[in-house]
């Protein structure tokens, strides 16, 4: 293929990428201002949609069987209370900042502190007795380190690593400024870089 052609090759493929971004964005849009307009269908489309990512935040704090409840009371209350919703601005940083305060709140009444689990392996081609033992232990070294971090730092790292949200995103889910976002992320990776170095990856 002649360089020309490559290259128009590329420059399509990222256009096709984009359009479907943006497809993808004015989708959510329009579900979030037909949700707020009382249009229950549309919320279940938004819940399907988010369900998952806010599971697993409620997940990462609270390290129990009550994460899918209070995972489930986020579209709950996120339900009743769908006026307030700027339904201009993206809708995960909204369900997150919600889901967050049930999540503190239940661990302030509890007064639970995160517990240190290894997190169940899901790996597509099932490794060997000894491959997946020592995945478990990377995986659990990692989960443990991120469990000693402060709230701040962890809830960043996980929204940034695992969810791949923007900082500004992070920072209206965790209702701080941008500038705290950068910070913590900034603590938190140097925090675990501590924490794991030295330590035999196998």
């Amino acid at each position: 293929m002649a360089d020309g052609e490559e290259r128009a090759v590329i420059e399509t493929g990222h256009a096709a990428a984009q359009g479907s971004d943006a497809d993808n964005q004015q989708a959510e849009l329009d579900l979030a201002r037909r949700a707020r307009r009382g249009d229950a269908e549309a919320f279940d489309q938004l819940v399907l949609r988010f369900q998952r990512p806010v599971y697993r935040f409620c997940w990462r704090l609270l390290r129990s069987p009550d994460a899918e409840d209070l995972a489930q009371d986020t579209f709950v209350r996120a339900f009743v209370h769908f006026e307030r919703f700027d339904p201009e601005r993206p809708v995960l940083p909204w369900l997150i900042a919600i889901a967050r305060r049930l999540c503190l709140d239940l661990l302030r009444r509890r007064k639970v502190v995160a517990r240190m689990e290894t997190v169940p392996v899901i790996a597509h081609p099932a490794p060997g007795p000894e491959g997946e033992a020592s995945l478990r232990e990377q995986l659990s070294r990692v989960e443990r380190a991120l469990a000693h971090l402060d709230d701040g730092p962890r809830e960043a790292i996980v929204l940034f690593h695992l969810e791949e949200m923007s900082y500004r995103d992070i920072a209206a889910a965790l209702e701080v400024p941008m500038g705290t976002v950068m910070t913590w992320l900034h603590r938190g990776r140097a925090q675990l870089r501590k924490a794991l170095e030295g330590v035999p990856t196998a």
